[in-house]
């Protein structure tokens, strides 16, 4: 299946919900004969679909963030925790990310911080460019800067708690992001060198380098693919084609067969 992005526009740029069964924004089918219908009322059991695919792009910067794990978004939020990671399709010159802070601080002095207006100072920031990997854990404090686009692959959430807005007029969530950061930064987060291949507690993500062909086979994990750069077209083993493009992102089914033909970068996602 290739999949109709649902768009979102934001105050800072825009997102587009590229594989999505989230009921907050749900992308279509746009071939074969589920075509014109939302790509959650064809899959089995899509509450519990593992993933959300999205390209993002930043004009201005993101909100400082984070977000809750599984326990806490589904007793506070009734939806899924929400870890992400990041494959930068273009960046600006000197461009950065927030990636957690300088050193570890206790819950008090992160609130003093905030309380003071001086979280912006005690931000971690990393540099990025076209191609770099970046995998950001529930409970890491984060945020994207502007002039940079994305493919984010993430949890099926629509959870995010916000810290520090840079002065715009929206809704703050103090206590909840108090109450969810990872204060020991336990887990390992940030810039992945060479990344190939990133295997999480709720999806697993690859970088794919075809060719002229790739031949693959879904067993029992369905797979998604979206191109990062270059063009080319799938063919599935009962003859259907779909071509492909930049930032186009394709669903196969379990058990399924296919080829992939053209030189492209595609990032492929699936369940853990």
């Amino acid at each position: 299946m290739k999949l109709k992005p649902y768009l979102s526009n934001k105050i800072w740029g825009w997102e587009k919900w590229n594989l999505s069964c989230h009921p907050d924004g749900k992308s279509t089918i746009e071939n074969g004969p589920y075509k014109g219908m939302y790509f959650a009322d064809v899959i089995k059991d899509p509450e519990s679909f593992p993933i959300l695919i999205k390209i993002i792009y930043a004009k201005s910067k993101l909100s400082i963030q984070v977000h809750p794990d599984d326990d806490y978004a589904r007793l506070f939020e009734k939806d899924n925790g929400k870890s992400e990671c990041w494959y930068i399709l273009d960046a600006g010159k000197n461009s950065t990310l927030v990636v957690g802070l300088k050193k570890k601080f206790t819950r008090p002095e992160i609130q003093a911080m905030i309380d003071a207006g001086a979280l912006e100072y005690h931000l971690n920031t990393i540099d990025i460019t076209s191609g770099d990997f970046i995998y950001i854990p529930t409970g890491i404090i984060h945020s994207i800067n502007s002039d940079i686009r994305l493919i984010e692959v993430q949890q099926s959430s629509n959870v995010t708690y916000r810290l520090y807005d840079w002065g715009r007029p929206r809704e703050l969530h103090i206590e909840k992001s108090l109450d969810v950061i990872d204060y020991e930064t336990s887990a390992v987060c940030g810039k992945v060198d060479s990344f190939r291949r990133l295997k999480t507690p709720h999806f697993t993500v690859e970088k794919l380098l075809t060719k002229h062909s790739y031949e693959g086979h879904t067993e029992d994990k369905s797979h998604s693919y979206t191109v990062a750069d270059g063009h080319g077209h799938l063919i599935d083993e009962h003859g259907n084609i779909l071509e492909l493009s930049v930032e186009d992102t394709i669903f196969i089914p379990e058990y399924m067969s296919y080829t992939i033909f053209g030189d492209m970068t595609l990032i492929k996602a699936y369940g853990y």
